[in-house]
C-alpha cells in the first residue's frame, strides 16, 4: 500500500472516530456504501467545515490534492524503471509532492486542476453533526471519478507542459546575453517571474538568477551624448559598447530651458529645447530620466548658451611700427593688436577702423582673419594709408589715445557685430 492510500485510510479512520463520538443531527440521505471506503477508479474524500459549503469546498480541495499526489507517485515510479529519466522525472515528482499541499491557493500552476469541479462529482453525501461542546459542523463526502487512463493522460500532459516550461526558462536566460531592447528585457523578467512561481526545484533558483541578471542589465544602461548643438540634444542608450533601444518616452526637464519636443529615432533620441530664458551658467542642463524595471536611469546633459556667441574686446595697448617713412609721414606701417574673446565660439575679423583725433580715419578692410577659443588672440595688420608723425607719435607723451571700430561676425550664426574702440592707449616707434 503506497503512502497516498495510507493517507486515505487515515482520513477515513479519523472521520469514523468523529462519527462515533459526535451526534448526527441532519444528513442528506441514507449513507452510501462508498462513504469511508475505497473504490477502484474513484477518489473518495471527506471535508469538514462550519458550513456545508465550506465542508464541500474542503472535500473538493482534497480531490485536487489526491490527483496531484497520484500524478507525482506515478512519475516517481516510472523514473525508477528508466535511469536516464531519473533526474528529470524526480524534479517533476518533487514539485508535485510539494504542490499537493498548496492546491487551494496555487492551483493555477497545474492546468489540469482547472478542470476539477463539482459538476464532475458522481455522488455526494453530507452530515451535520453536533459535538459534546454543542458546536455544530459538517462532513461532506465526495465520490469523484478518476480512472487509470485519466491518470496516464495527466502524467503525459504534465510532463509535456513541464518540458515546455523548462525550454522556455533556458531560452529566456540565454537571451540576456544579446538583449536588444528595454522592452524585451522587461518582458523576459515578467515571464521569469511566472516561472519562479511555477517551479519548486533548482529551476526556481535558475529563474531567480535570470531576473537578477536582467535587472542588472537594465540598471547598467547608460545615456550617452551622441551629438549636440545649442537647442538640440542627441543621445543614445548604451549597454557597454552596444546600443539598446526603448519605446518608452523619457522624463525631461530643465531649470531654465523649455523642452519643445522629444523624438525617438530608434537608435537615438533627439531632445529639442528653447534656451531663451537661460542665463550664462555652467550648471545649465537638460535632465533625462527613465524608469527601467526597478532602476532609475538618468543623466544631466549640460549646455552652454554662449556656445554660438561671439563677443570681443581690447585691453592691451596697440603698438604701431614703421615699415616705410616719408617726409613728416609714415607711409606704410604695421599695427599689433590683442583681441580678447569672451567665449569659445569662432569669429572672423572683417574690418578695423582707427581714429586718431583730428585726422581722417584709417580703414583696414578685407581682413578675413578667423579665431576660435576664449582668451587673447594676436592680430597684426598692414596699414598703407599715410599717418602724420607729429599728430600721432607717442614718444614723449604720458598717454596716447585713439578710438575706432572692429567689425567682426560669428562663424556659427553669421551674425555681424561691431566693437567700439574708445580712448584706447597705443604706442608708436616714431
Amino acid at each position: 500500500m503506497n503512502k497516498f492510500l495510507l493517507l486515505a485510510v487515515a482520513l477515513i479512520s479519523v472521520a469514523g472516530m468523529s462519527l462515533a463520538q459526535d451526534k448526527i443531527i441532519q444528513k442528506s440521505g441514507k449513507q452510501p456504501k462508498w462513504v469511508n471506503n475505497l473504490e477502484k477508479d474513484y477518489i473518495i474524500t471527506v471535508g469538514r467545515g462550519a458550513t456545508s459549503q465550506e465542508a464541500q469546498q474542503n472535500a473538493l480541495t482534497m480531490v485536487k490534492e489526491r490527483i496531484v499526489s497520484s500524478v507525482a507517485e506515478n512519475v516517481k515510479a516510472k523514473s525508477e524503471l528508466k535511469k536516464e529519466e531519473a533526474n528529470y522525472n524526480n524534479n517533476i515528482s518533487v514539485f508535485l509532492e510539494k504542490f499537493a499541499s498548496s492546491t487551494t491557493t496555487e492551483s493555477g500552476k497545474v492546468p489540469f486542476l482547472q478542470g476539477i469541479s463539482l459538476s464532475k462529482v458522481q455522488e455526494f453525501y453530507w452530515e451535520k453533526l453536533q459535538g459534546k461542546d454543542k458546536k455544530e459542523y459538517f462532513y461532506y463526502h465526495l465520490k469523484y471519478p478518476f480512472p487509470e487512463f485519466e491518470l496516464q493522460k495527466l502524467v503525459s500532459d504534465y510532463k509535456m507542459r513541464d518540458n515546455e516550461l523548462t525550454r522556455q526558462l533556458e531560452d529566456l536566460v540565454s537571451q540576456a546575453e544579446n538583449v536588444e531592447s528595454v522592452e524585451q528585457a522587461e518582458k523576459n523578467i515578467g515571464e521569469l517571474r511566472v516561472l519562479t512561481d511555477y517551479f519548486m526545484d533548482g529551476r526556481k533558483n535558475q529563474a531567480e538568477l535570470g531576473i537578477t541578471r536582467y535587472n542588472s542589465i537594465l540598471s547598467s544602461i547608460e545615456l550617452v551624448e551622441v551629438e549636440s548643438n545649442l537647442g538640440e540634444l542627441k543621445y543614445s542608450l548604451r549597454l557597454g559598447t552596444r546600443t539598446i533601444t526603448t519605446v518608452k518616452k523619457p522624463v525631461t526637464k530643465s531649470e531654465c530651458a523649455r523642452i519643445t519636443s522629444t523624438i525617438n529615432n530608434q537608435d537615438s533620441w533627439l531632445v529639442k529645447y528653447d534656451y531663451s530664458n537661460c542665463y550664462e551658467d555652467p550648471e545649465n542642463n537638460i535632465l533625462v530620466k527613465y524608469r527601467f524595471g526597478n532602476a532609475d536611469v538618468q543623466k544631466k546633459f549640460y549646455f552652454d548658451i554662449s556656445a554660438n556667441k561671439a563677443s570681443i574686446f581690447v585691453n592691451v595697448p596697440f603698438h604701431f611700427t614703421t615699415v616705410t617713412k616719408g617726409d613728416g609721414t609714415i607711409d606704410a606701417s604695421m599695427v599689433d593688436m590683442t583681441i580678447v574673446s569672451k567665449y569659445d565660439a569662432a569669429f572672423t575679423i572683417d574690418k578695423v577702423v582707427i581714429e586718431f583725433k583730428g585726422l581722417t580715419p584709417i580703414v583696414i578692410d578685407g581682413i578675413n582673419q578667423s579665431y576660435s577659443g576664449k582668451g587673447n588672440h594676436s592680430l597684426k595688420l598692414n596699414i598703407t594709408q599715410p599717418i602724420k608723425i607729429t599728430e600721432t607719435s607717442s614718444i614723449g607723451k604720458t598717454l596716447s589715445l585713439l578710438s575706432g571700430y572692429i567689425h567682426f561676425k560669428s562663424n556659427s550664426t553669421g551674425e555681424v557685430k561691431t566693437y567700439r574702440i574708445y580712448n584706447h592707449s597705443y604706442t608708436t616707434d616714431w
